[in-house]
């Protein structure tokens, strides 16, 4: 017989979302909290990705900063170069680019401190499922196989998130990700032989050769350190990311003379708004598990945040109701949904939207100014296009003869005032996101219906 443990909450995976969720529920000293992670102490946190984070994500959802040793550069603002890179966007705000693995161990240790056991290089096989509601998982735990039962399984254990497969398939909290909605990244950490300017301004470049429906990246990590590279669509034939990343970028000279590769690996991220659902009977779901990501740059830690933090409130008030069904539950999705989901769901619009314009089509919206600089910072904060977009649209099109040859231009333009306009009915229907499980059914047909009208739009 399998040796049983029990716990109040098991959270299986300990990244951004699984760790910082511990770390909520730690503070309040009141539940039995088991964290399994397949990594071991050294790797924790070891997805590969950009690494950068907003600093008003830990303000506003009071999760510790991350300490001195744990910041490899703090972040002033981005830079958004257009395909030729003669035009370049500025928009300003605080941020890090973080140490992951030490961060991950400072938040894991801090809940660790408060009484979480934490199981290092250890996973859940499989959930345990009874009566229609998860009550456990099997895991292999110190090389032995073992039973944990708890009233509430959180899984986050990333995007391939092979537990939740598991699950009936016709629940909204099962629905799996199609591979065109998330990008295959490939990056390296390296070590240069040069001072890089503005180390405090990441720089994203939008190319649709050198990653094509994605961007690349070049994010100062100091100043001879940079994490270097790029994320291209998955599912439709686009070519490896770590070819392109050798054929367009080892080669520049703000790159060269690379002294070290430090580290080296790929990913998959969705790209796309979360999961209809992320709970069901006494299982919620977070991170990327819950594709709780920006959709137009893929960052993932800030929402990972985000959904624990709304996660840890549900969590709260159903052991206050002894309610660990859907419904009570259902609390994960009402903080989460009408908010970081509305912004989700808008941004999902635009990554499908960009993902159609060729390198041309990029160009002309820079250079025209079409778009500005706090233009792209209302819209990496709210998720909106500020009316000063849609009027710069609206002369543009008025006075076609100065302007333009042809027709694609004016189309395009045609096509950036319906994306606003689609963008704000995708935030009207998450922020109506039902208060029930009962409206859950036709609220989605409702978001189906939508996706499909602007994906027809912009094919």
């Amino acid at each position: 017989m399998l040796n049983e443990l029990k716990y109040d909450v098991l959270i299986i995976g300990g990244g951004p979302a699984g760790s910082s969720l511990a770390y909520f529920l730690s503070r309040k000293n009141m539940y039995r909290i088991a964290l399994v992670e397949g990594k071991p102490w050294r790797d924790v946190w070891g997805k590969p990705c950009g690494n950068a984070i907003g600093a008003h994500h830990f303000a506003e959802r009071g999760l510790v900063e991350p300490p001195s040793e744990a910041i490899k550069q703090v972040v002033n603002g981005v830079e958004i170069y257009s395909p030729r890179e003669d035009v370049v966007l500025r928009a300003y705000g605080k941020g890090y680019i973080i140490d992951r693995t030490r961060f991950g161990q400072y938040l894991l240790k801090a809940s660790m401190d408060k009484g979480v056991e934490v199981f290092l290089s250890s996973h859940a096989k499989k959930l345990l499922i009874e009566n229609n509601e998860v009550v456990g998982a099997q895991a292999v735990i110190d090389g032995r196989e073992k039973i944990i039962h708890a009233k509430i399984v959180v899984d986050a254990t990333g995007a391939a998130s092979p537990l939740r497969k598991q699950l009936p398939p016709h629940l909204p909290v099962a629905e799996q990700l199609d591979p065109r909605d998330s990008d295959l990244a490939f990056r390296e950490i390296l070590e240069i032989g040069r001072d890089i300017e503005r180390p405090d301004f990441i720089r994203i470049y939008l190319d649709q050769n050198v990653a094509p429906g994605g961007y690349w990246w070049y994010f100062p990590e100091g100043r001879n350190q940079v994490n270097l590279g790029l994320g291209v669509q998955n599912g439709v034939n686009n070519p490896d990311p770590r070819t392109l990343y050798r054929k367009f970028l080892l080669a520049r000279k703000d790159v060269q003379p690379v002294l070290k590769v430090i580290s080296s690996a790929g990913a998959i991220v969705p790209t796309r708004r979360p999961l209809d659902s992320l709970v069901w009977n006494r299982y919620i779901v977070i991170g990327d598990a819950a594709f709780t990501v920006n959709p137009v740059h893929g960052g993932g830690m800030g929402y990972a945040i985000e959904s624990a933090y709304c996660s840890s409130l549900a969590i709260d008030h159903a052991f206050e109701k002894n309610d660990f069904t859907v419904n009570g539950l259902w609390e994960t999705n009402t903080c989460y949904m009408p908010n970081i989901g509305a912004k989700q769901a808008a941004l999902e619009v635009v990554r499908y939207f960009l993902q159609k314009l060729s390198n041309e089509e990029l160009q002309f919206i820079m250079e025209k100014k079409i778009v500005s600089e706090e233009d792209v910072d209302i819209l990496s904060r709210k998720a909106e296009l500020k009316s000063d977009v849609i009027a710069n649209i609206q002369s543009a099109l008025s006075d076609l003869g100065k302007l333009f040859k042809g027709l694609r231009k004016p189309s395009l333009l045609m096509k950036l005032k319906k994306l606003s306009d689609y963008m704000e009915e995708m935030k009207k229907l998450y922020r109506n996101y039902p208060s029930t499980p009962n409206g859950l059914d036709v609220w989605r047909e409702s978001v189906k219906a939508l996706v499909e009208s602007y994906r027809r739009e912009f094919e």
